[in-house]
């Protein structure tokens, strides 16, 4: 599972032809070694006076720590730019920026939801996420898990086989998720609920602070 993260450039002087962002992510308090393993994209003109240019950058959830043998949810993103300008090519210093979460619940305390995403984005809404939630109750080897949704072929059947496992937990049931981001950043958040079984009584909606909304419309803003 991955969330996104868009890292944006404006030109300073005219001429610049193209621009690479370089990045990598390792365990808190480490360095990446570049010439092992790194990620590049070019970005996206967006054009405008100056111009913009902009790349949603797909990043993970958390990274292996090597040194200590097991993965981390926080880790630091670095990363830095390589310029193209009236031909000829320069690059930026090194950034670093600590990549930190935050744990959300979705307490339904009648049994009527059978899926539910957090919906957030980092800063706007111009790279949203659905990170898919559950109550940490749901028996974590059933192929009824909400982060195998969207890859399952027979939505019906994952709906009603959902809806009574989900019957025979106690209630309130706690569905739980978590958002990512830079230290400091701002995220926006709704919730995407849908009540899916029985099929006469689908809905399904997004839920913000003022109740249901629109996608990206009444929604709750977090800081990091």
């Amino acid at each position: 599972m991955t969330w996104y993260y868009p890292k944006g450039w404006t030109d300073q002087e005219a001429g610049v032809e193209q621009v690479v962002i370089h990045y990598a992510c390792t365990p808190p308090e480490q360095v990446p070694d570049w010439s092992w393993e790194h990620e590049s994209r070019v970005l996206e003109d967006r054009g405008g006076f100056p111009r913009t240019r902009l790349k949603v950058l797909r990043m993970p959830r958390e990274v292996w720590d090597m040194e200590n043998g097991w993965s981390t949810p926080e880790y630091r993103f670095h990363y830095w730019f390589e310029v193209f300008q009236n031909g000829h090519r320069w690059t930026t210093d090194l950034f670093s920026e600590d990549i930190v979460y935050r744990d959300l619940e979705y307490v339904d305390h009648h049994g009527w939801t059978t899926n539910v995403c957090i919906y957030w984005s980092v800063g706007d809404w111009s790279a949203p996420v659905y990170s898919p939630m559950e109550d940490p109750r749901f028996p974590g080897d059933s192929d009824y898990l909400a982060t195998k949704y969207y890859a399952y072929q027979d939505k019906e059947r994952f709906h009603h086989d959902k809806y009574w496992m989900l019957q025979h937990m106690e209630r309130p049931h706690r569905w739980q998720s978590r958002m990512y981001g830079p230290r400091g950043a701002t995220l926006v958040q709704q919730f995407h609920v849908g009540h899916m079984w029985p099929p006469e009584e689908k809905d399904e909606f997004w839920l913000g602070p003022d109740g249901r909304a629109p996608a990206n419309g009444s929604h709750w803003v977090h800081t990091l």
